[in-house]
């Protein structure tokens, strides 16, 4: 927990319920170069499929002014893929 985003952790500990949330952090790699870009943190709740995520690169000020909630289905692995596609689709990684 302690290596999850500030600002994360912030909205979770508001959340009624908070103990059935999960918590998964991910590394963010250049394809090309293998060169770090950042990480992905993202909290789930498996009962409701309610997911909300924040993305930090690395060496530079926050990419995202606030974590975004989004719905997603399965396991980890899709949440964060589904997290990938959101923040892709904003253009803040390729």
């Amino acid at each position: 927990m302690a290596e999850i985003h500030p600002l994360l952790m912030a909205i979770l500990i508001m959340l009624p319920h908070r103990q059935g949330w999960s918590l998964y952090s991910a590394d963010v790699y250049d394809m090309g170069s293998g060169d770090p870009l950042g990480y992905f943190d993202i909290a789930f709740e498996p009962t409701t499929l309610r997911a909300c995520g924040f993305y930090n690169a690395v060496g530079s000020s926050a990419v995202m002014r606030r974590p975004i909630w989004f719905q997603s289905h399965g396991n980890e692995n899709d949440v964060v893929q589904a997290f990938y596609q959101l923040v892709r689709e904003a253009g803040h990684v390729d």
